[in-house]
């Protein structure tokens, strides 16, 4: 008879908390340099909207963009500048768009964030998420 050790699921399963609340900021800061650059290149989103939509929230989460007077971006705000840069329509609902998108689960439906965790193991990169931006 083989018996778990559960302290390290428990280790493993805080571990992987760890990596993804890492992998969040990064998915803020890397949509942030997108949304802020001003080279006037043209740029295309890859992946789904409901992708797009929870990068913004994770962006709008950490206060990565601040408005003109310095004050943090609001989050429609955001939604509007990234559809306009990536030339797609808005959402009907933004929100409630981030909501289905953060309740993902399954190995075939997850999260953008552990698709993320997921590209940056696989291929060692540390920005991830610019595999789904292309510039144009």
């Amino acid at each position: 008879m083989l018996l778990r050790n559960s302290s390290g699921v428990n280790g493993g399963m805080a571990e992987m908390k760890a990596v993804e609340r890492k992998m969040r900021k990064t998915i803020a800061e890397d949509m942030a340099s997108v949304l802020t650059r001003n080279d006037g290149s043209r740029v295309r989103w890859n992946a789904s909207k409901t992708d797009l939509m929870e990068a913004l929230h994770w962006t709008f989460m950490n206060d990565a963009v601040a408005n003109a007077d310095g004050s943090p971006c609001r989050f429609c705000t955001l939604v509007e500048r990234a559809c306009k840069e990536f030339g797609m329509t808005v959402p009907r609902n933004p929100r409630r768009t981030v909501t289905r998108a953060c309740n993902r689960t399954g190995m075939r439906n997850a999260t953008l964030c552990r698709r993320c965790c997921v590209i940056a193991g696989a291929e060692k990169t540390e920005h991830p998420l610019l595999r789904f931006v292309t510039f144009l």
